[in-house]
């Protein structure tokens, strides 16, 4: 009876362990703030600008998780395009020795969706604007394709780097949340750590120190 009790005991303890420790990653670090001069030094991997809609810094996501994926999708879809034009590849279970153009359109619809994964990870970029009325974060795939997220933004402005659900080797990563108004979004989780802290440290130097505490709640609005 004594040893239940204490495996009992020991189920109980190890949840509470693992609830605080996701509770710590979910809490995150602030971001530190860059100086002036950091600022103006900016990041290698970073661009800037400024314009009347506010600051813009863009990055390009370049992983070479992609890069890989994307060279064995172009390698693997050269080889059977040459492949059916040679009459050497089979469709659903036949031999196509004389190929119509419908098969070749078939061929690279199939590869579509391979092809936007690698460019996902490779080329896609984050354009993100800074603002007194929101917080705008813009992810392309291809120009015109992707998501944007807009956060209103108040006199509050939360900047920190925690997990949001992304992990790395089966190891969490952090993101970049930016929180106001009781509402958050995040971003950026597969950026290099350095472009991270940059990033964050921009975003913080912008909205300065927040002027009270920010309960956020998760708000990722597709436009």
């Amino acid at each position: 009876m004594g040893l239940i009790q204490d495996l009992g005991a020991k189920l109980v303890r190890m949840k509470e362990e693992a609830e605080a420790r996701n509770a710590a990653l979910q809490a995150g670090r602030p971001a530190k703030a860059l100086t002036d001069e950091e600022l103006a030094k900016g990041h290698p991997r970073v661009s800037s600008e400024t314009d009347f809609q506010g600051v813009h810094y863009g990055v390009r996501l370049g992983t070479w998780f992609g890069w890989i994926w994307l060279i064995f999708t172009c390698v693997h879809c050269v080889a059977l395009f040459y492949g059916m034009s040679q009459g050497s590849v089979k469709v659903n279970g036949r031999m196509v020795t004389q190929p119509d153009w419908w098969h070749f359109a078939l061929l690279a619809l199939f590869y579509v969706p391979f092809f936007l994964v690698g460019f996902a990870f490779s080329l896609a970029r984050y354009r993100v604007t800074l603002s007194d009325e929101a917080f705008i974060v813009r992810w392309r795939i291809l120009p015109y394709l992707g998501w944007t997220w807009t956060l209103p933004v108040g006199e509050g402005v939360a900047v920190t780097l925690a997990f949001r659900g992304s992990s790395e080797n089966k190891k969490p990563v952090e993101s970049i949340v930016v929180a106001s108004l009781g509402k958050e979004t995040h971003f950026g989780a597969f950026l290099p750590a350095d472009v991270k802290e940059f990033l964050a440290g921009a975003i913080r130097h912008y909205y300065g120190e927040p002027v009270a505490e920010v309960v956020s709640t998760p708000f990722i609005p597709n436009d």
